[in-house]
Parts: structure tokens; C-alpha cells; sequence
């Protein structure tokens, strides 16, 4: 009997320990080609900028990176040697950290999300967990106008849409009072009560993400 609860002790400890094994070396796939989007107005990037960060794979953590995400082609590219690089490993998720140090800076980015708008391997941002998360996919299209003296110009074009997830059922949502407010009749006094309280006007995201967590704890 001691030996059978050595063994399964064992494995407990071998798999806990594989779930937070950390990678800090990237296996490197295609460099990113910029000459792709010459011509171009804007950038296909989410910003433009390199964010540290971590990536999460089904091999375990990559720690310490420069991450950045090419939104029009959904496709996360990390800094080695001042080149843009894409993962051999496919990404279960990965956190971009605007100020190290400041968790409340932290985006965390997943898949997953299946609803109008989005494809289940799309990067969506993880707004707010639990049994109502609230996800924002921000996606890139190109517009074409004309100019004076330059012809036919494409940008980038940004759009953000928001979805409220519950049991797996993505609904595409705007900031506002008409959109959220059915998704919440459970616990409609104390939504409205919390509404009035805080002052919320449904018009920006911070009160969104206020919202929702407050939901979430009733």
C-alpha cells in the first residue's frame, strides 16, 4: 500500500511540476516580411511597439519576451536579435505587459471565443473572467480611397467589438444600457442599484469592465 502511494505521489508531483515548467528560449518559425504590407497606411499591428510578456504553450511557459501582435493577420511575433520572429508552438495564450510591474496594465489574450465577427483562432482579449467574461477582439481591414495626386491609397482600419461569454455562448455586445442589461436579468435590482450607485453611463469600457465584475461577485 506505501508503495502504490509513493508511485501516485510521484506522478501528482511530476505533473504538477510539468503544468509550471517554465521555456525561456523560443524555437523560431518565419521572420516577419514588413516589405508584405509596403504601400500601406498604418500598421496591421495592435501597437506598434514592443511589449514585454509571457507566452503560454502546450509545452509550458516562455518567460521574459517582446511580444507583439499582428492583428490583420492574427499572428503573435517575438523580438530576438531586433527581428520579428513567429513560434514553432502553437499558442494557447500569451499576456503583453505595457508596465512591467503594474498588473492592472496586463492584456491577457486567448482563443476560443466562437461568436459574430470572431473565429475560435482568433486572439481576443480577456476582459474579465468568470462565469460572464466579457472579451474584446479588436481586428484590422483595409480601406481603399482615393487621392489627389497619389491614386487609390489603402489604411489599416481598426474595429473593436465586445461579446459577453456565458457557458460558452459568445454575444456580441456595444457599450450600452440596451445590449447588456438583458444578459444580466438574474440579478437585475442589484445590477441597477450598483448602476446608479457608481454612476455608470455605458459609455466607455472601464465601466463596462466594472460592470461585470461586480455581476460576477453576486
Amino acid at each position: 500500500m506505501k508503495l502504490i502511494l509513493a508511485i501516485l505521489f510521484g506522478a501528482c508531483s511530476l505533473t504538477a511540476s510539468s503544468q509550471i515548467m517554465q521555456l525561456y528560449d523560443p524555437q523560431a518559425n518565419r521572420v516577419f516580411n514588413a516589405e508584405k504590407y509596403s504601400g500601406i497606411r498604418g500598421t496591421p499591428f495592435l501597437v506598434d511597439k514592443w511589449y514585454k510578456g509571457t507566452v503560454t504553450t502546450p509545452k509550458g511557459i516562455y518567460m521574459n519576451l517582446e511580444l507583439k501582435l499582428n492583428v490583420y493577420d492574427n499572428q503573435l511575433f517575438f523580438n530576438k536579435d531586433d527581428q520579428s520572429f513567429e513560434f514553432t508552438d502553437p499558442i494557447v495564450s500569451f499576456t503583453l505587459m505595457p508596465k512591467p510591474g503594474d498588473s492592472a496594465s496586463y492584456q491577457v489574450f486567448k482563443k476560443g471565443i466562437n461568436g459574430s465577427g470572431v473565429k475560435a483562432d482568433q486572439f481576443v482579449q480577456e476582459l474579465v473572467a468568470g462565469k460572464l467574461g466579457l472579451y474584446k477582439s479588436d481586428f484590422k481591414s483595409l480601406s481603399e480611397m482615393s487621392e489627389i495626386n497619389a491614386g487609390i491609397v489603402k489604411t489599416f482600419a481598426t474595429t473593436t467589438r465586445y461579446y459577453l461569454v456565458r457557458d460558452n455562448n459568445a454575444q456580441l455586445i456595444k457599450i450600452s444600457k440596451a445590449d447588456v442589461m438583458p444578459l444580466l436579468k438574474d440579478k437585475e435590482e442589484q445590477v441597477n442599484t450598483f448602476i446608479t450607485e457608481k454612476k455608470l453611463a455605458f459609455k466607455k469600457e472601464a465601466d463596462l469592465i466594472a460592470l461585470i465584475q461586480f455581476y460576477n461577485q453576486l
